[in-house]
């Protein structure tokens, strides 16, 4: 058994469902960069399928990745910008099983990309010496659920972020895996830690979203240049961050927009709405969509945001989410609008307006446009600052040491 100061220098896996280069935020990589800060970090990218390499080999993000592919050369790359210790790795491609039904050919599908994605890290243990590990799983359970028929890591944690029981496919079906092989559990949410608890007798620790609170509070510290996609916007700004996804109480974003035709609706994040919705938000002329931004760029928009907003439907998928924004726009000073959709939201109330209805919603974005002295931002900041990813990186070490003793006792 190794001492905690020996534990705490191993090196980490971390697989999840994002890649290091994608075009929104993620709580794994966040996590990641602090960790890699004190520890060899090895963020591997969500696996692409060989129809994704087919349908996107033009990407300069497969292009770049193309060697790795098809050879598995290169297949190691120091993430930019950060530290030394963190690498992003470029797994072999998988086969594409979303869409197949559960049962024999699934299951020999699934072991083929269970085989793929350990066999990478068994590579980089033998090229690097390591004999033991942490192994990371941030919500990414459709791989390597019963991990202990493939590695065996000094300690394996699931990280649940999302309700998957929402989502169609096997995600819960492998969750519940997880669940049972993986030494330690957590969630980022009082909802799921109580769901998953209760679906398989197991305790799962909370684990809420941190804050890059050194990045965003830029936007208070610093004066940012405007960016080039608001430059000419010359109203009040109302704000968001984030993908336009099945999380959006699409109703209401349409009476925001029709209740404040002297402000214009700023967007960063990717688009899915059409996937989610009949709502069709290019009718109205004050939403401006700006597309995904890296997550360095995000302070910039903040700065000449004049009140930010969080406008989630509520239901069982939105009562199970912790949002990285929060945490982000309180760094960044901005006054918050959010709707009430889950209990995490909800212990910022001191600190944001909390509507539990469109019309609650509604008038209190004025009230947040002029509320921005800067005693409240320094007051937002200080909320922010509790939740920085440092204090989080903190807490689990304290439960990964505990989880340890026990495997180990």
């Amino acid at each position: 058994m190794l001492s905690r100061e020996a534990f705490q220098q191993l090196p980490i896996f971390i697989t999840t469902m994002s890649r290091w280069d994608g075009d929104v935020s993620s709580a794994s990589l966040a996590l990641a960069k602090v960790l890699s800060r004190d520890n060899p970090v090895f963020y591997l990218d969500y696996p692409y399928s060989w129809a994704d390499v087919w349908r996107e080999r033009k990407k300069p993000t497969v292009k770049r990745r193309m060697n790795a592919l098809l050879f598995g050369k290169d297949y190691l790359v120091n993430v930019p910008e950060q530290s030394p210790n963190f690498v992003a790795v470029t797994p072999k491609p998988a086969l594409p099983i979303y869409s197949l039904p559960a049962g024999e050919l699934y299951n020999i599908a699934s072991a083929y990309n269970d085989r793929q994605l350990s066999n990478v890290i068994k590579r980089i243990c033998r090229e690097k010496g390591f004999k033991d590990f942490l192994l990371i799983n941030s919500f990414n359970p459709t791989y390597l659920a019963n991990v202990q028929k493939y590695l065996s890591p000094s300690l394996s944690i699931y990280h649940s972020r999302d309700a998957i029981e929402e989502v169609p496919g096997h995600g819960l079906v492998k969750e519940n895996s997880c669940v049972t092989h993986y030494d330690m559990s957590m969630a980022t949410s009082k909802q799921l830690c109580r769901n998953i608890s209760a679906r398989n007798n197991k305790t799962v620790n909370y684990f809420p979203n941190g804050g890059d609170v050194h990045l965003f509070k830029k936007a208070i510290a610093e004066i940012l240049l405007k960016p080039k996609e608001i430059a000419d916007i010359k109203t009040p700004i109302i704000g968001y961050t984030g993908a336009i996804c099945q999380r959006i109480d699409y109703e209401l974003m349409v009476k925001i927009a029709v209740q404040n035709p002297d402000k214009t609706i700023v967007i960063v994040g990717p688009r899915k709405d059409k996937e989610f919705t009949n709502i069709k938000l290019d009718d109205y002329k004050n939403i401006v969509f700006v597309g995904p931004k890296r997550i360095e760029e995000l302070p910039s928009f903040l700065q000449y945001f004049d009140c930010t907003i969080i406008p989630f439907v509520k239901n069982n998928l939105t009562g199970g989410i912790y949002p990285l924004k929060i945490n982000e726009y309180l760094a960044a000073g901005k006054a918050v609008v959010t709707t009430n959709f889950s209990e995490d939201i909800a212990t910022f109330a001191k600190h944001i307006y909390l509507a539990n209805n469109h019309e609650e919603f509604l008038s209190m974005i004025p009230l947040a446009m002029n509320d921005n002295s800067v005693e409240k931002k320094e007051n937002r900041l200080a909320a922010a600052m509790s939740n920085a990813w440092e204090n989080r990186v903190a807490l689990l070490w304290d439960l990964a040491w505990e989880a340890y003793q026990k495997k180990n006792s």
